[in-house]
């Protein structure tokens, strides 16, 4: 009996974890957009996440890089096409196209 709880518990607490990843990525979709925009207003603090990257979206000199973590394990196609359409959109508006 305990088991079955123990798992939904951990379940619950990825789900969790999850929504606060895809939020913080949502932040920071909206901040690399505002920049390539040329919006003078930038939602750094939408999320931690963003707060700690401020420094990379201030400044004529700032880079970004985006490094992708993908799998070639077929059971995370799914997430490993996400991932390369997210770093795939923000390359995209580093060089000055639409996120």
């Amino acid at each position: 009996p305990g088991r079955g709880r123990e798992r939904g518990v951990r379940s619950d607490k990825t789900r969790r974890e999850g929504a606060e990843i895809n939020k913080s990525l949502l932040a920071l979709k909206e901040c690399i957009r505002a920049v390539d925009h040329g919006k003078s207003h930038r939602p750094f603090r939408q999320s931690v996440l963003t707060q700690v990257l401020k420094d990379s979206f201030v400044g004529a000199n700032s880079r970004t890089c985006m490094i992708a973590c993908v799998s070639p394990a077929s059971g995370s196609a799914e997430h490993t096409l996400n991932t390369l359409r997210y770093a795939d959109r923000v390359k995209d508006s580093n060089n000055g196209g639409a996120a």
